[in-house]
């Protein structure tokens, strides 16, 4: 699988307790739907950030 940027990235599932975060798919920054579950057995690194 080719190596990814992925940035800007928006999640397109809705949170469940105990989810994996295999689960969840979110639009990368070229628009397109991106399954976590690609990068199963990888280092990936999640930065959430909120702001008020």
């Amino acid at each position: 699988m080719k190596n990814s940027v992925l940035a800007g990235l928006a999640i397109a599932s809705t949170a469940a307790f105990g989810a994996s975060v295999h689960d969840f798919s979110l639009k990368s920054i070229d628009g397109q739907d991106l399954a976590l579950s690609a990068y199963k057995g990888k280092a990936v690194l999640i930065v959430n950030t909120a702001s008020q």
